[in-house]
């Protein structure tokens, strides 16, 4: 085998605590996150030696500041192997928009790289080389599509719901948001406000319940967000408008997504923003 294809899923958080600063600069959370089936596509191919990226898309960086970069030097460096690989990444998950796509992709090509290569490396590692490379990619490679997120976020344990939800993304054109100036710029009282935990979303997920969820679920960047920008609002009180009971911001933002009842209605949704907001861009994925 010489070519590997394969699929890199975006992540929402259906809740984020961010609780405190960690000595080794990053923060401790609590979150829940969900894969769903808005998909970067991930290439591989066989090199004598050496790692090679190619991303037509302009906000992703090349060479070694790409995390599929860092993850394929990292996989390669610990098994000793000589050989290279050619990561071609081909984007549908926006940048920068809280939807985990570098982190995704980097744990794609951690999967193909091994896969490909067949290189003997212990799950257990593996998730220690991915916890390495970013805090949200040891979820990539859990095998569910839910889980609690502890830690930084490395700290995974299963959500045992199967059933699957329909999700209206939106995402403000040509705004981009950095993680890393999130976290260097959240505010003492963000850390120290009492929302409510994971066990009551989780109840409300179980359940089904939307009411619930809209008003149990939370997110610490999202009122720093709001205070720069006034996209949050205006997209929940849009979604709102149009029937949706549930949304909330994912990850850093600036994607807001709303749970609709049903594909037809997430279709309905999509179709009604999409003609009205011309500055948004707007998606519809499942529970992956």
């Amino acid at each position: 085998m010489d070519v590997l294809v394969l699929k890199a899923p975006a992540k929402l958080n259906l809740y984020l605590r961010v609780l405190n600063k960690r000595p080794d600069g990053y923060h401790n959370i609590e979150t829940i996150f969900e894969k769903i089936g808005l998909c970067d596509t991930i290439s591989l191919r066989r090199r004598r030696q050496g790692i090679k990226v190619f991303c037509r898309h302009k906000d992703v960086p090349g060479g070694k500041a790409n995390l599929g970069f860092k993850a394929a030097q990292e996989l390669l460096k610990h098994a000793g192997c000589s050989q290279g690989v050619e990561i071609e990444i081909k984007k549908k998950i926006p940048v920068a928009a809280g939807l985990g796509g570098g982190s995704s992709d980097a744990a794609s090509v951690l999967l193909g790289v091994k896969r490909l290569l067949r290189l003997q490396i212990p799950q257990k590692k593996l998730l220690k080389i991915a916890a390495k490379i970013g805090a949200d990619v040891p979820f990539f490679l859990f095998s569910g599509s839910r889980a609690i997120g502890r830690g930084k976020g490395e700290l995974l344990k299963a959500v045992n719901i199967k059933r699957k939800k329909w999700y209206v993304l939106v995402v403000p054109r040509g705004l981009a948001v950095s993680t890393k100036q999130m976290y260097q710029r959240i505010r003492r009282i963000t850390l120290t406000k009492r929302p409510y935990g994971v066990k009551i979303m989780l109840r409300a997920l179980e359940r089904n319940d939307l009411t619930a969820f809209n008003r149990y679920s939370y997110n610490s960047f999202e009122g720093m967000l709001q205070k720069k920008y006034n996209h949050v609002l205006e997209i929940k009180k849009a979604l709102t408008t149009l029937g949706v009971d549930a949304a909330l911001m994912s990850g850093s933002g600036p994607c807001v997504f709303g749970i609709a009842a049903s594909r037809k209605e997430a279709m309905y949704v999509s179709e009604q923003l999409s003609a009205k907001k011309r500055h948004w861009r707007v998606i519809v994925a499942r529970t992956y």
